[in-house]
């Protein structure tokens, strides 16, 4: 009788474990060769590599003899396509992957790039562990081992984890009950799981995705399939977390804006309340002048020389005080613009210069106290200075500007010098302003700029900074003004921030 014939004229029905025992150093000696040909490949021992393909291949033959032979007790099965009644099941590897002797060792250069990982093992035969765990080691990941299931959650509640291989047939508890805790945990649930079982029954694979497992791996692995389905459970894991970390972003800036917003309603209730003495003050003022410049007083004053300085400090003084309650009114009412600009963002014209000019002025003071010299040029401007626009957010931006060149730029009240230049560009429709700010301080490193934007990065923590400012900023200019910032910075040389929008934002 002819071996081939064998598995047509056997029909066995077996217990799972017992088939899946059968199986286990079968896929070891599949495994280890395969690890061994790809040892011999990389230190140029090609020589050894036929006899190692003989044995992987002859282990395969095996398998797929014991696949025919032993057919499971029950579930349901996989049946071969144009056949009827009960046949065994071929091994999900076989269904997934039938590939030619000469690719089953495939060297360690087959284009499947290893991304960073750390990834539990979690199988109860200790040679399924070591080899699976090296096999991944040489790929670049990081692993830990779990003889059970019991073991596996102690380890994921312990460390993180980027995925889980682990196996179906465990004793103390086996992959679904893992599976199931795993996924009813809160902290882990989003970690991808990827089934692996010399288990045949169609029925546990559904019941592992339902049960939300990631993916399912058959023994023996096919490398390429291995490294693929590792590569594509880990990527898409990364790109869950990039897009929860994009959501949680969006709410902050979205809860800063609306805390800044607060913030406008209360100031422009402030600066209300402020007009009210404010207003008193310069009627009050414009007596006192009016007192002064009267003939009968002046006359009052005119007796020595002593008595006409009295007269002269008091009129400068009556000046010196009428000038500040008009910088105090002017700047109570660009408060006031700003946060009715932010409250209503209703758009506006405004004097593009003009506009910069007052947050400047708002600056002013902080400006003098950090030694700080702020010039504005506006040469650059060939066309219109009006502005339709939100002239409230671009305050904002400014003063976030400004105030990073004091707190980083030119930290300590060392002092130095903060260059702002407004023009234009463009033509026809697309006319756009262009500001530029520059500072000559500290400069920002190669490794600190592209994160300046991002949310709550920060160098300056123990400096008052939270690293929402220009996150903020750059949320406003990309949202509100419909344009673009960029910045450029060299260590020691100082830092440029460029601002561009259109000269009438659109709805």
């Amino acid at each position: 009788m002819a071996d081939g014939s064998l598995s047509n004229l056997i029909d066995i029905r077996v217990s799972p474990s017992l088939r899946h025992d059968l199986r286990t150093p079968l896929n070891h000696i599949i495994g280890y060769s395969e690890m061994l040909a790809e040892e011999a490949s990389n230190s140029g021992r090609e020589d050894l590599l036929p006899d190692l393909q003989r044995i992987n291949q002859a282990a395969r033959e095996m398998v797929e003899r014991v696949d025919g032979m032993f057919a499971p007790a029950s579930g349901t099965h996989l049946r071969e396509p144009g056949k009827t009644g009960f046949q065994s099941a071929p091994s999900l590897g076989a269904l997934d992957h039938k590939i030619p002797p000469s690719l089953a060792l495939p060297p360690q250069t087959d284009g499947v790039e290893a991304r960073p990982g750390k990834i539990l093992v979690v199988d109860d035969n200790e040679s399924n562990r070591d080899m699976l765990s090296q096999r991944l080691q040489r790929r670049g990941y990081a692993t830990a081992l779990a003889e059970n299931g019991r073991v596996a959650l102690e380890k994921l509640a312990g460390e993180p984890f980027d995925l889980v291989l682990l196996d179906l047939m465990m004793p103390e508890m086996d992959g679904h009950e893992t599976l199931a805790r795993i996924k009813a945990d809160g902290q882990l649930r989003n970690i991808p799981v990827i089934m692996i079982s010399a288990q045949t029954e169609l029925e546990s694979v559904v019941r592992c995705i339902e049960m939300g497992a990631e993916d399912y791996l058959p023994k023996p692995f096919n490398p390429v399939l291995l490294w693929a389905r590792v590569g594509s459970s880990l990527e898409k894991k990364r790109l869950r977390e990039q897009d929860q970390e994009h959501r949680e972003q969006t709410l902050r800036s979205e809860a800063a804006l609306e805390r800044l917003g607060a913030l406008a309603q209360m100031v422009a209730g402030v600066a209300h309340e402020i007009n009210t003495p404010l207003g008193i003050a310069s009627t009050a003022i414009s007596i006192i002048e009016g007192r002064l410049a009267s003939p009968k007083i002046k006359a009052l004053f005119e007796a020595s020389d002593e008595t006409r300085e009295f007269l002269e400090d008091i009129v400068d003084s009556s000046a010196l005080l009428k000038s500040n309650v008009l910088r105090a009114h002017k700047l109570v009412d660009t408060f006031k613009k700003i946060s009715v600009g932010q409250i209503t963002e209703n758009k506006e014209k405004a004097n593009l210069p003009n506009l910069v000019a007052d947050a400047v002025d708002l600056f002013r003071i902080n400006a003098r106290q950090a030694k700080l010299s702020i010039t504005i040029d506006v040469s650059g401007m060939r066309g219109s200075q009006d502005w339709i626009g939100y002239p409230g957010y671009l305050i904002q931006v400014f003063m976030n500007f400004l105030q990073n060149v004091e707190r980083y730029a030119y930290p300590d009240g060392k002092g130095g010098k903060v260059e702002i230049t407004v023009g234009d560009r463009g033509q026809d429709g697309d006319v756009q302003f262009v500001i530029v700010v520059r500072d000559y301080g500290k400069g920002i490193s190669a490794e600190n700029l592209p994160k300046v934007f991002d949310p709550f990065f920060t160098t300056g923590r123990g400096r008052g900074g939270t690293g929402l400012g220009l996150s903020i900023v750059k949320n406003i200019v990309n949202s509100a003004l419909k344009g673009d910032i960029s910045v450029t910075s060299e260590p020691s040389q100082g830092t440029i921030f460029t601002l561009a929008f259109p000269k009438i934002i659109p709805n």
